[in-house]
């Protein structure tokens, strides 16, 4: 043996061992890094823009006395069940607008490391670190975090359950099999749509080789807790109203286009567009390395890209069949597809050959996504409190509100209970509609009337119906516009 020899396999070994130690360090600076960077993202501007309706609606939810609560969850309101459970501690920090939207930016930071793991078994280191990024840039992922809405929760509960499985998979013990049903079955009551999540898991197990020994006593495990967590969530489905999805229109290419923006920019407006165009060339990519894998027959690296694309298809596919009976192909609900597009089009980038294109397009992701998450800060959706604060300021409690559409009543009605204000003495709110002529009888003598109009479109031919009858009784003095919503003051009554 040369001299010296019987210290080279030791020394190599501690070099081998310093360079993991600092490989470590700096994958968890860089996580860290990160993570920051998305914290701040999603805490920026939490409360300036006014609740939408569904946000109203989760915070009157929220705000229900014990059994009331409990009864809209099992007769009304299931879906989401487990983001209204959560949300109930939060009270106690106020009914602001930053504070009860903390637990979804909460929900949404936490998903930031967990893509980080879920992509490095899936597709490794690189392509894990680019995914990380496009993640916590995603202004999908950002404009969910900022919603007191349970949208957060649905993505970080399909990433705690697309990674169980994938653990699952790799060592199958009863443990994880018990641990993948568990998260799984939680899923199932973050919303209706988490019921897709297992089927595009169980779709992947297609692609496993031949010869590969499937744990299919423990994924019965697996199957039967995720079955016993599934019974009340579709038993509330076949109780529970679908008036609140009618309004879900068939599919369609626009509609298609729409889950695509969404997924890629939260919008398909300008940027949003142009984002979504390069998204779909690096899912093309991703799809190209799946056939290459399926053609070369490496099974391992084709069960882990099938699980990948079946997370994001399944969904939509199932999604669409249904719709043939009952519309609810909507781009919302598909966000249970967001982890898998951002997994996608990370695992795309990284196959790009040329080092300088590669590069190129993951910043150009980057820099489109900043663009969108600083534009979607601005983008409010409906101004409920503009117009509960105004009416608050001008509107006397011998005046009366009129609203039409019943979505008015409710947003402003509850929001003026959590402004500075609203315990002030009110006037009678009253719902309005063409087929109803009770309204009248009720504003008589009133010197001023306040229409609040929702939703109503230029060939409505109720709004001008309404207004007429006002203006046969009072003379309109002022039309204030909100986002999405209009006050008309009346007043001098003829």
């Amino acid at each position: 043996m040369p001299a010296g020899a019987a210290h080279l396999k030791p020394k190599a070994t501690g070099e081998h061992i310093r360079d993991a130690s600092a490989g470590a360090r700096w994958t968890s600076l860089w996580l860290g890094t990160i993570v920051v960077v998305g914290a701040v993202l999603r805490l920026v501007a939490l409360g300036y823009k006014s609740f939408w309706l569904d946000e109203i609606a989760s915070v009157s939810i929220a705000r229900l006395p014990e059994p009331a609560f409990w009864s809209m969850l099992w007769r009304a309101e299931g879906n989401m069940a487990l983001y209204y459970v959560l949300l109930r501690p939060w009270l106690y920090l106020g009914t602001g607008e930053a504070s009860m939207r903390v637990l979804s930016t909460v929900l949404g930071i936490a998903s930031i490391p967990i893509v980080f793991f879920l992509a490095r078994r899936l597709l490794g280191n690189n392509a894990a670190r680019v995914a990380t990024l496009f993640f916590s840039l995603n202004a999908c992922a950002i404009w969910v975090s900022q919603e007191a809405r349970g949208y957060s929760l649905l993505v970080l509960a399909v990433l705690i359950s697309t990674y169980v499985f994938v653990c699952f998979m790799e060592r199958p013990t009863w443990a994880l099999a018990s641990a993948y049903g568990a998260v799984t079955g939680l899923a199932l009551y973050c919303h209706y749509f988490g019921l897709l999540v297992p089927a595009a898991q169980l779709i992947s197990l297609m692609a496993l080789p031949a010869g590969r020994r499937r744990p299919w006593k423990k994924l019965t495990l697996s199957a039967s807790i995720i079955l016993l967590a599934a019974i009340p969530v579709l038993w509330m489905i076949h109780i529970q109203d679908i008036g609140h999805i009618t309004w879900v229109e068939r599919p369609s290419l626009l509609e298609l286009y729409h889950v695509g923006a969404y997924l890629a920019a939260g919008s398909g407006k300008a940027v949003g567009a142009l984002l979504l165009l390069l998204d779909v060339v690096l899912l093309v990519l991703f799809l190209r390395n799946l056939k290459a894998a399926w053609s070369r027959r490496e099974p391992d690296l084709l069960w882990r890209h099938v699980l990948v694309a079946s997370s994001l298809l399944t969904p939509m596919v199932l999604a669409l069949l249904v719709s043939v009976v009952r519309p609810i192909f909507y781009h919302r609900f598909l966000i249970v597809g967001l982890p898998a597009w951002v997994l996608m089009t990370a695992a795309g980038a990284e196959a790009i050959g040329s080092r300088r294109w590669r590069w190129l397009a993951i910043a150009g992701v980057c820099g489109l996504s900043l663009v969108s998450a600083i534009a979607s800060y601005s983008r409010i959706k409906e101004d409920w409190r503009g117009v509960a604060t105004y009416l608050i300021a001008q509107a006397r409690p011998e005046d009366r509100v009129l609203y039409y559409q019943p979505e008015g009543f409710f947003a402003v009605e509850n929001y003026r209970n959590w402004l500075p204000g609203g315990s002030a003495p009110r006037p009678p709110g009253i719902a309005v509609n063409l087929g109803n002529d009770g309204w009248e009888g009720e504003i008589r003598g009133a010197a001023r009337v306040w229409l609040v109009l929702y939703r109503n479109k230029p060939d409505d031919p109720a709004v001008p119906a309404i207004e007429a009858r006002l203006t046969q009784h009072y003379k309109m003095e002022l039309r204030v516009p909100f986002r999405a919503v209009t006050v008309v003051e009346y007043g001098g009554g003829k």
